[in-house]
């Protein structure tokens, strides 16, 4: 800028507020915590990279603007199918504008840097990287789960009878998913995925899966034992979910890479989402952490590792009371 910054501008560094020559201030602040963002009245704000920051950011800010020209911009590679690809990308809407570019747009690069790092990445990460688009990350959690190879219509199922998990919620949704067990196979063909809602409302869903799917058996999060009592109360054969982390990913996942999980991508979207965007941690290398899951986009997640996980362990028993009959 012409003149230098500080002929424009007066900075507090103490408050980090710059003042502009006609009155107007910018507040610059971090992103980690989020509630000290809540309180002023803003015109326009600006997040850089924002694939870092959770989307109680995004929902913050946007929040705040309250005068002239209310509008907000980000910047930011791509992060696997994350918050800002399910906002912008997944369901563009009128009021928003999206653009992505590519590396080798940008003019102020030369040829032999582009060239390099084209040989350097490869795969997704060339994808997101470089090309600036959107893909499933190598950090997800359940990768192997694609729309061309395991989405099967609810109408397709076979099977007698279904079993359930369920993930106690309140601010975060409460979930139930529902799959049809068929000779080891499992085919989830209903979901419930909302929040606030109270334990006697959820038990007439549970009721209604019941009926609807002749669910046997609801695998339920252990955390809440008195919503686990008033579902037995109500009926139910409700039971602790088996939630070890780790034994029950790696089931989930056989499932999934030996073709004994189908999902009717349609009727379950809340499911499809969070298998898109349940991820493992990274170190600050970059490292992908495999013993850590993020714990965020993880409650359909965790209501389908409790269906599968337990079913798979009560599984022997099981045939051998339909042996038996």
């Amino acid at each position: 800028m012409p003149g230098g910054w500080d002929e424009h501008f007066k900075m507090n560094k103490q408050s980090m507020v710059a003042t502009c020559e006609n009155g107007s201030r910018i507040y610059f602040r971090s992103c980690e915590r989020p509630k000290d963002l809540r309180g002023p009245n803003l015109g326009w704000f600006y997040i850089d990279e924002a694939s870092k920051v959770s989307q109680t950011v995004w929902n913050i800010m946007i929040g705040r603007l309250r005068k002239p020209p209310e509008k907000g911009w980000i910047t930011t590679t791509p992060k696997g199918r994350n918050w800002i690809w399910e906002e912008f990308a997944r369901r563009p809407r009128n009021n928003f504008e999206f653009w992505t570019g590519a590396t080798d747009e940008n003019s102020h690069l030369t040829r032999d840097y582009i060239n390099s790092l084209k040989e350097s990445y490869s795969g997704s990460f060339l994808a997101q990287e470089f090309y600036g688009e959107f893909v499933g990350w190598e950090g997800l959690v359940y990768p192997g789960i694609k729309l061309e190879t395991h989405h099967a219509p609810a109408e397709e199922a076979i099977g007698d009878y279904s079993i359930a998990g369920v993930d106690w919620g309140w601010t975060d949704p409460n979930v139930i998913v529902v799959g049809k067990v068929n000779e080891g196979r499992i085919h989830q063909v209903d979901e419930f995925y909302k929040p606030k809602v109270h334990i006697d409302d959820l038990i007439e869903v549970a009721q209604d899966f019941k009926s609807k799917y002749n669910v046997r058996t609801f695998f339920c999060d252990s955390s809440r034992p008195e919503y686990l009592q008033a579902f037995r109360n109500a009926g139910l054969d409700a039971r602790k979910g088996h939630k070890e982390i780790d034994p029950g990913i790696a089931t989930v996942n056989r499932m999934i890479d030996r073709g004994l999980f189908r999902i009717d991508f349609n009727a379950c979207p809340n499911t499809v989402n969070e298998f898109e965007q349940y991820a493992y941690e990274e170190d600050d290398f970059g490292k992908i952490r495999k013993d850590r899951p993020i714990d965020r986009n993880n409650h359909a997640m965790d209501a389908l590792r409790y269906m599968l996980y337990s079913q798979t362990k009560i599984g022997t028993a099981s045939c051998s009371m339909r042996g038996a009959r």
